[in-house]
């Protein structure tokens, strides 16, 4: 316990030095906390609203759906097929959708889009769809009427009550063609989606392309994310991989995660070349502290005190340094990351136009995750040992004769 206490009042004999060094390692810790908050929270945000949006945590198609996404790789949508799904362990929601594509027309317009038949109210608790509708009324269960995103309405000169007429090969070739009153106008955050999405009731869809019973996709949400792999297996073995394909939803965005390991590396880099300057900052010190202390290890070896007493003393006023800095840090990132973790930054400019081209309500909300915050102190912790290696050197070499005469 002395040699706690000798080492904790040893670092206070030099204040300046001993504040300078805690210093740099708060500041260290403070930013990399930051940057893994904004980063990990930008992730968070995307992988919920991608989620949330449309896919679920996973989708079940016909084999083959993914790469040929054809209205004839359907699939019958019957009790038995729902019931084995709802049935699996750690599945919340199921929707059932009908997917694909047509020639829209209103007037002297006329513009592709992609058709979406849903269950209302399935697909509300998923995507939370009625709370986009900006004009009109969300879709009946069992009326006509659709929904249109709000670029393709505007495009196409429509609004509330007037009709779309629709056109499209259905089931098996089979010609589709319809008129539908436009129930209300919808807007989706994402600009591709925005400009050619239209929704109906999952009944009109089925009617529309002649495809009776019959889906495109299944998407499913899950109680517990975190328990994915197991799922996806469970999933698999009921459905059978023969005849089913059941994907996750990072399957189904390569190129979102690929932004986003894009984005995950580049936080990686800068907080590492942050940690390799700290390092060679405390690393200064401790050269510094070492030689200007050589004198005072001689005098307390010669008077004896073992040299291995004295480095663990040195590693122990190190640790205290850096505990103090690094907990400074913590304490000082914390209410940033939950004041902003409730209450999320709102983007402006070119990086709102960013996060929208993504389909991303421009937001920056931060995370607080005890993994990060843990690795972090860590990570920072191992740093101040590493520079700790020379003073021990040092010590275990001194020659108690010549550092008396320095």
């Amino acid at each position: 316990m002395s040699d706690f206490r000798l080492a904790w009042r040893n670092i206070w004999r030099n204040k300046r030095r001993t504040l300078l060094t805690a210093a740099s390692i708060f500041l260290a810790i403070f930013l990399a906390l930051i940057v893994r908050s904004l980063q990990t929270g930008w992730f968070d945000n995307l992988i919920a609203i991608s989620i949330q949006s449309y896919t679920g945590h996973i989708q079940i198609h016909k084999k083959g759906y993914w790469d040929d996404r054809d209205i004839n790789n359907s699939i019958e949508l019957n009790d038995s097929l729902m019931t084995l799904i709802r049935t699996t362990k750690n599945v919340d929601k199921t929707v059932p959708r009908l997917e694909y594509f047509a020639l829209s027309s209103c007037g002297k317009q006329t513009k592709a889009v992609m058709l979406a038949g849903t269950d209302p109210g399935r697909e509300d608790e998923l995507t939370h769809l009625s709370r986009k509708v900006i004009k009109g009324k969300y879709l009946d269960i069992r009326g006509n009427g659709i929904l249109v995103s709000q670029g393709l309405a505007s495009f196409l000169g429509l609004t509330t009550g007037d009709t779309l007429v629709l056109l499209g090969q259905g089931y098996h070739g089979v010609s589709a063609a319809g008129k539908f009153p436009v129930s209300g106008i919808v807007h989706i955050p994402s600009p591709q989606l925005d400009n050619q999405m239209v929704y109906m009731n999952l009944t009109a869809a089925q009617d529309f392309f002649s495809a009776e019973n019959r889906i495109t996709s299944l998407s499913v949400t899950l109680k517990n994310p975190d328990e994915i792999n197991t799922t996806v297996a469970d999933l698999k073995n009921k459905t059978g991989s023969s005849k089913y394909e059941t994907m996750r939803w990072d399957e189904m965005m390569i190129e979102v995660m690929q932004a986003l390991k894009a984005k995950t590396g580049g936080g990686m880099i800068i907080i590492a070349i942050l940690y390799m300057i700290v390092g060679f900052g405390i690393f200064g010190t401790v050269i510094m502290m070492t030689n200007e202390r050589t004198k005072e290890f001689g005098v307390m070896v010669s008077v004896g005190m073992q040299k291995t007493r004295l480095a663990f003393i040195l590693v122990l006023e190190m640790l205290f340094i850096g505990l103090t800095g690094t907990l400074a840090g913590v304490v000082a990132a914390m209410p940033i990351m939950v004041y902003f973790n409730i209450y999320p930054m709102h983007l402006w400019g070119n990086m709102a136009q960013a996060f929208i081209s993504f389909g991303i309500e421009p937001l920056m909300p931060l995370a607080i995750k005890a993994g990060f915050i843990v690795s972090n102190v860590i990570s920072v912790l191992v740093i101040v040992l590493l520079t700790c290696i020379y003073p021990i050197r040092k010590t275990i070499k001194l020659r108690v004769v010549e550092s008396l005469h320095r």
